[in-house]
């Protein structure tokens, strides 16, 4: 079990690396969205960092929470429009 854990944790950190390489706030930043998508893309980043540190700490469990809450921010964002990516859509759950 532990070992299966610790392979999702590897492959999920790899995708939402990728992802994050290739996401950028596209909204007018005098609009309203732009202050939700900036503190949306500061809350995706602060799951991920926290991934990444329970990583390290061998807390596979919370860093699969916090990677799954993160790629949550990353999917909604896209699919609002306030985040731009690149064609590469296969990193969007909603995209299939």
């Amino acid at each position: 079990m532990e070992s299966e854990l610790s392979k999702r944790v590897e492959k999920y950190v790899e995708i939402e690396k990728r992802a994050l390489d290739n996401i950028s706030i596209c909204v007018p930043d005098n609009s309203a969205l732009y202050s939700f998508a900036k503190d949306a893309l500061e809350m995706i980043n602060a799951y991920y960092s926290d991934a990444i540190y329970f990583r390290e700490k061998g807390d596979m469990i919370n860093a699969l929470s916090a990677l799954n809450y993160s790629y949550g921010w990353i999917d909604c964002c896209v699919r609002l429009g306030v985040f731009s990516t690149d064609s590469d859509y296969s990193k969007y759950t909603f995209f299939k």
